[in-house]
């Protein structure tokens, strides 16, 4: 194996998971790597004074992610947004709003009103309705002795938390998840039907969001809607516009990527049984690390972008203004100069400075709120069912972006009815 044997712009690159082995000889042999664009990507305009080169340099070691991330006045999250793809001009304008593709100054004075919500004092006072909320998700597949984990478990407790921290009614519940699914499904043709059904979906957020601010302006309460739609920056309010893409944010980054995380997290156990045994033989003790070490062996986004604001260099390799860097995660998180053993899967691993939540500025907003939430459902579905397996072979969501999960059977020891 060589680099350049896999295109990394390529979904079917990922069908059957994260390539391991070949981020391993790009660590190696070519750590700033070029991966040409799909054969179907249009030519960059010249005249443009950042002419995005449609291919890319894939990033695959920690410190060098780190450099770039940690560098925001010279690599932009927010030129062609964080997404390796070039959006048109429209929904790169609704990108550009969202927190993950700001840049400083912007970044931080937004990211001072959204965060106050997820702070670790916010989290641990959530804490006792995330465990209860976490109870009454696991009753409800308590006397079945079998389900598709990612529906009936997974997806639930996110989706309920972050429709009642956004003030989403219960009944709307169900237009999230499936707004949600249309607009990270757009490689898998399972998912999303056509990029008219996700542009479709986006203006159905948008639209809700609305609506749900209106109300909130009108009938002020606790919700992060009700305190945001009242915020204001640079002492100007906070826009429709701007709420509604931070709306679409947070459906997804609050349901899609701890979905994701939940269900690899059973995956990887049941893979690695004895670890799944040290686990149960001290579930208070070995969760807090068992949680980290899934969150470092499958991240759920394996790739973000920044570009280039100047030529600049990595590694010896010349940059210019305007290229596009690919920052996998997933190839950063098996640095073998960072991690010890990397290939292998360590619930114990003391030193674990992976890079799934990110790191500098635009660390995962809900990094505490995901790990909490993480915390609570494997607490009650390993105290409840230690015999849980995989029934089935997962069925993967086809991405180079999200390493998703549609389906996974499991079984178990149901509790008596």
């Amino acid at each position: 194996m060589k680099p350049g044997d896999f295109n990394l712009a390529d979904p079917d690159t990922f069908e059957a998971g994260p390539p391991s082995d070949y981020y391993a000889v790009l660590r190696r042999e070519a750590p700033v790597h070029w991966n040409p664009p799909p054969e179907s990507d249009p030519p960059s305009d010249p005249d443009d004074p950042i002419a995005i080169r449609r291919g890319f340099y894939a990033l695959t070691k920690h410190a060098d992610i780190v450099h770039v991330s940690c560098n925001p006045e010279i690599f932009s999250a927010r030129v062609g947004s964080n997404l390796l793809s070039d959006p048109d001009d429209e929904p790169l304008e609704a990108m550009q709003s969202m927190l993950l593709n700001m840049d400083p100054p912007d970044h931080v004075k937004y990211r001072r009103i959204f965060q106050r919500g997820f702070t670790r004092r916010m989290v641990a006072k959530l804490e006792p309705k995330i465990r209860a909320h976490a109870e009454r998700v696991v009753d409800g597949i308590a006397h079945k002795g079998e389900c598709d984990f990612v529906r009936d478990l997974a997806i639930e407790l996110p989706l309920i938390l972050i429709c009642e921290l956004m003030g989403v009614p219960e009944r709307d519940r169900g237009k999230i998840f499936e707004w949600s699914n249309a607009l990270c499904g757009f490689d898998d043709p399972e998912m999303l039907e056509s990029r008219e059904a996700q542009m479709r979906a986006a203006a159905e957020v948008q639209e809700y969001s609305t609506q749900l601010a209106a109300q909130k302006r009108a009938h002020p309460d606790d919700t992060l809607i009700s305190k945001y739609v009242h915020s204001e920056v640079n002492g100007q309010a906070i826009t429709d516009f701007q709420l509604n893409n931070f709306f679409i944010l947070l459906c997804v980054a609050g349901s899609e990527t701890t979905r994701n995380a939940t269900t690899h997290g059973m995956r990887l156990l049941c893979e690695h049984p004895e670890q799944r045994e040290l686990l149960l033989s001290d579930l208070e003790r070995h969760l807090p690390g068992a949680i980290e070490e899934i969150l470092r062996f499958s991240p759920p986004v394996m790739v973000v972008r920044r570009t280039a604001m100047e030529d600049t260099e990595i590694r010896g390799v010349q940059i210019e203004m305007g290229d596009k860097l690919g920052l996998y995660y997933g190839a950063a998180n098996r640095d073998e100069e960072v991690f010890e053993d990397p290939e292998r899967f360590d619930i114990t691993r003391s030193s674990n400075p992976h890079l799934t939540s990110g790191i500098g500025e635009h660390y995962c907003l809900g990094a505490n709120l995901a790990r909490m939430q993480l915390h609570c459902i494997f607490a009650e579905v390993l105290t409840r069912f230690p015999d849980m397996r995989v029934s089935a072979p997962p069925r993967r969501q086809r991405s180079a972006l999200f390493d998703g999960i549609k389906e996974m059977r499991v079984r178990y020891t149901p509790e008596p009815a």
